[in-house]
C-alpha cells in the first residue's frame, strides 16, 4: 500500500502536466487565452514573420471569436457548452497562429519589398 501512493501521485502529476491547449485555456480563462493569442499575433506582425494578409486573416478570426463570446455573455453568461465552443475556437486559432508564424512567408522576404505594414 505504501508503494501504491507514490505511483498514484506520479500518475496524477504526469496527467496534469500533459494538458492539451484547450484544457490549458480553461485553466487560464478565456480572456487570458485571447490576450495571449493577441500578443502572439502582434509579436508576429512586429517581427515580420506574418505577412499583411496573414495578419489580417488572424485578426479577423480573433474579432469573430470576441463577437461570439460577447453574444454568449449577453445571453445570460457562459454555460459549459458555450465555454467548450469558445475554447475549441481559440485552440483552432492558436494552431493557425502557430502555422502562420512558422511557414516560409515573411513580410520582408525580399530586400526590395517596402518595409511598411
Amino acid at each position: 500500500m505504501k508503494t501504491l501512493m507514490p505511483i498514484a501521485a506520479l500518475g496524477l502529476i504526469a496527467t496534469t502536466s500533459l494538458c492539451t491547449p484547450a484544457q490549458a485555456q480553461i485553466f487560464g480563462g478565456i480572456n487570458g487565452a485571447e490576450a495571449q493569442l493577441q500578443s502572439r499575433i502582434n509579436a508576429g506582425i512586429g517581427s515580420g514573420r506574418l505577412t499583411r494578409q496573414e495578419a489580417f486573416n488572424l485578426q479577423s478570426k480573433m474579432r469573430r471569436i470576441e463577437a461570439l463570446q460577447a453574444r454568449f455573455r449577453n445571453s445570460g453568461g457562459l454555460n459549459f457548452r458555450e465555454r467548450n465552443i469558445l475554447n475549441n475556437e481559440l485552440a483552432n486559432l492558436s494552431n493557425d497562429v502557430t502555422f502562420q508564424l512558422n511557414d516560409a512567408d515573411t513580410r520582408w522576404r525580399n530586400r526590395f519589398h517596402r518595409r511598411g505594414f
